[in-house]
């Protein structure tokens, strides 16, 4: 087997010559490409390690001064003459050595990068939600102001003492009950006869005049915007953002790009507000919603008679919205039906809820009246 090489000495024009290293009969033998042969043995010989990064292999010998030759191909420190010598040569033992620790880092470290890509699919969910907590609750509310807007242009909404007060009565417990003090939450009820509620980044909840009227307690109310908070307080609209970002964004963020992340974020905003969250999201905010209401010490029970009224309306030919973009609805009720409440002393809401339905409608037909 040959070998590409360079051959060094005073008598070579420029001093050195290009061709090919062989090892014949336990002799390094050097083939020009004038198809010269030039030679120094093995034995005895003299075997270093240089060049930069000590990418090269150099060869010499003593009664041959003035002539080295050298490779950067390290698969001759395999040749069945060499490892016979470098048993009795201390110095190639090292370079045999420093290659062989050189390789297996080089091994190590693209090991490492594998591992990393592996696991940025692997461990994809924890990681996401891991990134999106880097995000602060600030940053999210500085999108909402202009999303909200968006949200609300060209409907009417509530702007009546009394009815604001009764619905403060219903979100006040959840907002209290909630871990996090950084969400500032508002709720904003809009004349919209589809049954829905939303949250938008950092705490702005609008609710649908329809979903007051079609719920039959405030519980049921009391369900579904503990379901909508905890879309919020677990990031989900941020951690939809970072699931559709490239390996290379959560890459950066992962290794502190916050000003990435934050302009990948900003670019994305505008689309939150037609954002459908994904099975995995809805059954996490049914859960998280489900302790918040505990903690709020509201029947949580509530979440599950809101679904099956919906699932009745939908089954009378009702094309409701909130059921369109919550999917599974007659699974997630089962899988809540199973929960335990968790708590028998829940807070009794201290005003007639037919009423404030009714308050409801006839704020807007009043408004309808004044047009």
């Amino acid at each position: 087997m040959s070998y590409e090489a360079t051959a060094l000495s005073d008598k070579f024009p420029r001093g050195r010559k290009s061709g090919t290293l062989e090892i014949i009969n336990g002799a390094l033998c050097f083939r020009d490409t004038e198809n010269n042969i030039h030679g120094l043995p093995l034995q005895g010989g003299d075997i270093t390690q240089g060049g930069s990064g000590n990418r090269y292999i150099y060869f010499s010998h003593p009664s041959y001064p003035g002539l080295t030759f050298y490779t950067g191909d390290f698969r001759i420190l395999n040749h069945e003459s060499i490892k016979f010598d470098l048993k009795h040569n201390t110095t190639g033992r090292t370079v045999r050595n420093s290659h062989r620790a050189v390789m297996i880092t080089i091994y190590a470290i693209l090991g490492l990068l594998v591992a990393g890509i592996m696991s940025l699919f692997v461990f994809r969910g924890a990681i996401v939600e891991h990134i999106a907590s880097l995000v602060p609750p600030s940053q999210e509310q500085e999108m909402a102001a202009s999303l909200k807007e968006s949200a609300i242009a060209g409907k009417r909404i509530i702007t009546d003492t009394s009815i604001q007060k009764r619905l403060e009565l219903i979100t006040s417990p959840l907002v209290n009950a909630v871990d996090n003090k950084e969400f500032k939450f508002s709720f904003t009820i809009i004349e919209d006869e589809t049954l829905n509620a939303f949250a938008l980044p950092g705490g702005a909840v609008i609710i649908h005049s329809g979903l007051i009227k079609k719920a039959k307690t405030p519980e049921e109310v009391a369900g579904v915007l503990a379901h909508e908070i905890s879309h919020v307080t677990r990031r989900h609209h941020i951690r939809g953002i970072v699931g559709n970002m490239g390996i290379y964004f959560m890459a950066s963020a992962l290794l502190g790009d916050i000003a990435g992340l934050s302009a990948e974020i900003a670019t994305a905003g505008a689309s939150l507000t037609s954002l459908k969250y994904s099975r995995d999201f809805e059954t996490e905010a049914d859960e998280s919603g489900w302790k918040l209401l505990n903690r709020a010490h509201i029947n949580p029970k509530g979440m599950i008679d809101f679904f099956e009224t919906m699932k009745k309306e939908q089954g009378a030919g009702g094309g409701y919205e909130f059921l369109s973009t919550h999917p599974g609805t007659e699974e997630r009720i089962k899988h809540l039906g199973k929960k335990k409440t968790g708590n028998e002393g829940f807070i009794s809401f201290p005003f007639d809820y037919d009423t404030f339905r009714q308050d409801i409608e006839a704020y807007f037909k009043k408004k309808e009246s004044w047009k």
